[in-house]
């Protein structure tokens, strides 16, 4: 009788045990799952380019108020929207499985959002369309690296272009395509890029430090041509983001969710 007893308790405690086992395995698989879409190719995944994500999840997100709000972007960017009972516990998850890979996804994402405290343009009304990846075909064949914003008034030289971030002066002067353009490197590593500028505000030098809401210029249209061209199309501002994906490579990010997440953000001139 004894022995039956203990025969008992102890298909009890294995029972007890492969139910465990069971659970770990399933949480094990969960959070793998989890994690299975950051694989090596990520960053340059359309998903993580076109980096969607609604002003309603990033107001929420900036409510909520972590330290570490970038990683909640990150994971709502990834998972399709920000779901705080299935988003806040991703980012150990993916620190635990995928160490090195989550690290270079922070950073990207820290250069594209973490700098940048206005909208580009000293304007209430703008308009501007999703035509990231649109095709162009002045000077080849090519897609469409940015968004152009339009102001109420079709006037060269009428509307400041500020900068987005605080950085410096990286590059600055004509470009065939760009006209009159100049590129700000954030303190995160993000390129900002503004073209199609009728002027600069002043003599701006590379390496120059700027501030976040200093005029870089006046919204324009030059470019298409060699040094001097303008009027070949509407005025408006190019803006192009860009990060680095390794030391010799960069990508284009689509500003275009950013913007309309940033788009109250106006710095005020009085022009």
């Amino acid at each position: 009788m004894k022995e039956k007893r203990k025969y008992a308790v102890f298909a009890v405690i294995l029972f007890f045990l492969y139910l465990l086992f069971l659970v770990d395995l399933e949480n094990m698989i969960r959070k793998r799952s989890a994690a299975s879409f950051l694989s090596d190719g990520y960053l340059e995944s359309a998903q993580f380019r076109q980096q969607k994500i609604s002003r309603k999840d990033f107001e929420e997100i900036r409510r909520v108020g972590t330290e570490n709000w970038i990683d909640l972007v990150l994971v709502s960017i990834s998972q399709g929207g920000f779901c705080p009972e299935k988003t806040m516990d991703i980012p150990s998850v993916l620190n635990q499985y995928k160490p090195e890979k989550f690290q270079a996804l922070r950073r990207a994402y820290r250069a594209i959002w973490e700098d940048v405290k206005y909208f580009p343009v000293a304007a209430e009304k703008t308009y501007f369309e999703n035509t990231w990846l649109a095709e162009r075909n002045f000077g080849a064949q090519r897609v469409h690296e940015g968004t152009d914003i339009f102001g109420k008034e079709n006037r060269s030289g009428y509307y400041p272009v500020i900068s987005m971030t605080d950085g410096v002066v990286e590059k600055k002067g004509w470009l065939p395509l760009g006209g009159n353009r100049i590129g700000i490197r954030a303190a995160h590593g993000g390129y900002f890029y503004y073209a199609h500028l009728s002027s600069y505000a002043k003599e701006f030098q590379t390496g120059e430090q700027v501030n976040a809401g200093d005029i870089l210029g006046y919204m324009g249209n030059t470019g298409y041509g060699p040094e001097g061209t303008k009027g070949r199309f509407p005025v408006h501002l190019h803006l192009g983001i860009y990060i680095p994906v390794t030391d010799q490579k960069e990508i284009s990010i689509n500003p275009f969710y950013l913007l309309k997440i940033f788009q109250k953000n106006i710095r005020k001139y009085t022009y």
